[in-house]
């Protein structure tokens, strides 16, 4: 699959501030879906994925 508009992505995620502290994490929950394309998630986020597959990392 191929990250692009209306498709419903999950994703897992780790926010960190600038010293590299981890803020928050979905890492041994469920990942975080989604639709592509649709403002739902952070602006700059939203076009990085933008045609990533699966596995991918960014």
């Amino acid at each position: 699959m191929t990250v692009k508009k209306d498709a419903v992505v999950e994703m897992h995620y780790t926010l960190k501030n600038d010293a590299g502290d981890v803020i928050d994490s979905s890492q041994g929950k469920e990942p975080m879906p989604f639709i592509q394309g649709h403002g739902n998630i952070i602006p700059g986020l939203e076009s990085a994925l933008e045609g990533m597959k699966v596995g991918e990392s960014c």
